[in-house]
């Protein structure tokens, strides 16, 4: 299935591979930052070896002066991600914030996931599946789990 950006709206496509995230190791990067491309490099092997995913990162503009990377979207499957270093709720609901916006940028409209370190509390799971929003987190040994 195609990514196609909506009408109206700058998307570039990054190259595949998302280079953007191999800087797990970049000692300038804080340390939520590096903990968020540790599960983004761990999540992309994963789907990579899993069902031989085409991963991409887009980059949306979103106004004249504000625009919004997009590290790492699942051709294959047609699924947008956005990744958190924490399960915490504050920072669960900037994740959906995020994923919620960036899926209007796309048409059809991808499956949208967020890419935790673990499963968020029962409040904050049943909200994102309310919303229609998958949690992904890691399950050990360099695979991960879906909530749904």
């Amino acid at each position: 299935m195609s990514s196609a950006p909506s009408p109206g709206h700058r998307v570039h496509r990054g190259a595949p591979g998302t280079d953007l995230i191999r800087m797990v190791g970049s000692p300038s990067a804080s340390p939520q930052r590096r903990a968020v491309n540790e599960l983004l490099v761990g999540y992309d092997d994963y789907i990579r070896a899993s069902h031989g995913a085409e991963v991409a990162g887009y980059v949306i503009q979103i106004a004249e002066d504000d625009a919004l990377s997009i590290d790492l979207f699942d051709v294959t499957r047609h699924e947008l991600v956005v990744a958190r270093h924490s399960e915490a709720a504050n920072t669960v609901l900037g994740a959906l914030g995020e994923v919620l916006l960036a899926a209007r940028f796309f048409t059809p409209a991808p499956t949208r996931l967020v890419l935790l370190p673990g499963l968020p509390s029962p409040d904050v799971v049943d909200l994102l599946h309310e919303l229609d929003v998958t949690i992904v987190w890691p399950s050990g040994s360099g695979t991960f789990t879906r909530s749904r």
